[in-house]
């Protein structure tokens, strides 16, 4: 099996690449930061599995082909694709920072269909794949302080329902990832309570037995899963006094 895990430096994305150690033929590690990309090569080395490491800046849709472009050219078969690149920043509603708005919607969004612009043709043309994207609860519905990060994921969200079926026509499965509170260096930036914040590693691991079953919605955990699906389908007046009561609390 060919894996190629992008944003594999950092965070779910690096925990996640770790658990295809052993268990896939060639592992593709690719990241924007050539000192982490070097010392993950070093660490990953020797564990059965053939490690590839590329730095690779979603946000150039030339540099995203020419590098994926390579990979495919020399494994031929492409298995599995997680898409874990990622920004996010708090922003302030009455303070609107377009260039934060627009980093984020480039990393997030345009990225990953960059990235799909190589992929899924080449998936097609085998007639087998898998594509996972990352994206989070904030793509639910609009939550303060995020008037940025969550529409981006809510594209997400969107992007996979819309191929889903096209995908399936072709034996290519899609998973759409939704994770809630996991510590990583975006998190560690929030300074409210997060409740039921986890590892990265545990994570992982949700994404992973998820994978393996070929789920489309891997939402997690379940408590919150539940409350932010059950939020989303009440009427709008109560969905805004139900809001603003949540955040609150």
């Amino acid at each position: 099996m060919n894996v190629i895990v992008l944003g594999g430096t950092f965070g779910i994305g690096f925990e996640l690449a770790k658990k295809y150690l052993g268990k896939s033929k060639n592992l593709i590690i690719l990241g924007r930061n050539d000192e982490k990309l070097n010392e993950i090569k070093n660490q990953f080395s020797g564990k059965n599995t053939n490690i590839i490491t590329e730095k690779l800046d979603v946000t150039s849709l030339e540099n995203t082909r020419n590098v994926l472009s390579k990979i495919i050219d020399e494994l031929k078969q492409i298995d599995l694709v997680i898409y874990s690149s990622g920004f996010y920043k708090p922003n302030n509603t009455f303070d609107v920072d377009i260039d934060l708005y627009r980093k984020t919607i480039e990393v997030n969004f345009m990225g990953l269909i960059n990235v799909m612009s190589v992929i899924l043709p080449q998936l097609k043309k085998q007639q087998n794949g898998h594509v996972a994207m990352i994206s989070s609860l904030a793509g639910f519905f609009g939550l303060p302080n995020s008037s940025g990060y969550g529409p981006s994921k809510a594209a997400m969200m969107n992007y996979s329902e819309s191929i889903y079926n096209d995908c399936k026509k072709n034996n290519i499965f899609v998973s759409l990832i939704n994770p809630g509170f996991v510590k990583t260096r975006l998190t560690d930036q929030n300074t409210f309570e997060m409740p039921f914040l986890m590892s990265a590693e545990k994570a992982a691991s949700i994404i992973y037995q998820g994978l393996e079953k070929k789920k489309y919605d891997i939402t997690f955990p379940m408590v919150m899963s539940f409350l932010f699906k059950f939020i989303r389908i009440l009427p709008r007046p109560i969905f805004f006094f139900f809001l603003k009561f949540m955040v609150k609390t």
